[in-house]
């Protein structure tokens, strides 16, 4: 099953076919569910609302349906994940960092903590794959942050800083070691680092484009195979999916429609799905030793910026 958010309402679940996506069914909420993110224990589904007065929704998975929504503390919320108890929000507009207490029914608390970083465009927050450490990407001040999370607040622990103008934007962990990869929206590159003990060391940086192509390009979304071999990134502008291998050795690029915001494997990691926001589209690879291979119709929806498999 396949969730999907975007810049409209009502949320969407998609079932997974042979000929790509077919929507199953949709779910009333608040306008705009622009990134979702399911609960550890696979429960709920929660919502942020890419709004000025933004908002959180959560969303019973045994249903779907939406039990609760509650102000995100910050104005233009786009990402949000869940780590343990706690609803993790990252706002484009005004640069806030939340943290919200989940309870076990699925209702949200108020705040344990509203960080102002100073600057509008927080973009991503999101744990480490041990759970030690909470990692935010912060376009506007060029940082990707670690933070630890101490009876529901944020404790700054490290901070690595991109280039000025760099503007990254997401972070992906290797699956099964201490490399780390930041895509760079600004200067649309591809830098790898490594995370330990809580520090992001950042290395090496590569264009998300074939050599010798200098178009306007603001890449979105990246993804770590689930086997651990390739990185993708998405291109908006250029209109591709970048397939490198973990050394950042590009092996391609791939047309998927206009301005593909959003991508993600599935559970199998044998498809991939690309929401492409302006085309009001999402569609839908083969993956199979790095390569992409479209297949089926794509599937129509109002302005999609979210793909999550469950």
């Amino acid at each position: 099953m396949i969730y999907l958010g975007g810049y409209s309402s009502p949320l969407y679940v998609a079932d997974e076919t042979d000929e790509g996506l077919a929507v199953g069914s949709t779910v009333d909420c608040p306008a705009d569910p622009t990134y979702l993110a399911v609960s550890p224990d696979g429960r709920f589904l929660v919502a942020c609302h890419e709004l000025d007065e933004g908002l959180l929704s959560v969303f019973a998975l045994n249903g779907p349906a939406l039990l609760g929504t509650v102000p995100s503390g910050g104005a233009g919320p786009c990402h949000v994940s869940v780590h343990d108890a706690f609803v993790l929000t990252a706002h484009w507009g005004s640069g806030h960092l939340t943290v919200h207490p989940l309870a076990s029914d699925g209702s949200l608390g108020a705040p344990t903590h509203v960080l102002d970083t100073g600057k509008p465009s927080a973009h991503w927050i999101h744990a480490d794959p041990g759970g030690r450490w909470i990692l935010a990407v912060h376009l506007g001040l060029g940082t990707v942050t670690t933070y630890a999370l101490v009876d529901g607040r944020l404790v700054e622990h490290h901070v690595a800083t991109q280039p000025h103008g760099a503007g990254p934007r997401h972070l992906a962990f290797h699956p099964y070691d201490e490399r780390v990869y930041v895509v760079n929206e600004l200067h649309s590159t591809l830098t790898a680092g490594t995370f330990v003990d809580g520090v992001v060391t950042l290395g090496e940086t590569v264009s998300t484009l074939p050599p010798g192509v200098s178009s306007t390009n603001h890449p979105s979304a990246i993804r770590v195979s689930p086997d651990g071999r390739f990185v993708l990134v998405a291109n908006r502008f250029h209109d591709s999916v970048a397939v490198f291998d973990t050394d950042l050795r590009l092996l391609g690029t791939y047309p998927c429609g206009e301005f593909p915001r959003d991508m993600v494997f599935s559970v199998d990691g044998r498809r991939v799905y690309v929401a492409n926001e302006r085309a009001g589209e999402v569609v839908a690879f083969r993956f199979d030793d790095g390569v992409l291979t479209p297949f089926g119709t794509p599937l129509a929806m109002p302005g999609p910026s979210c793909v999550v498999p469950v």
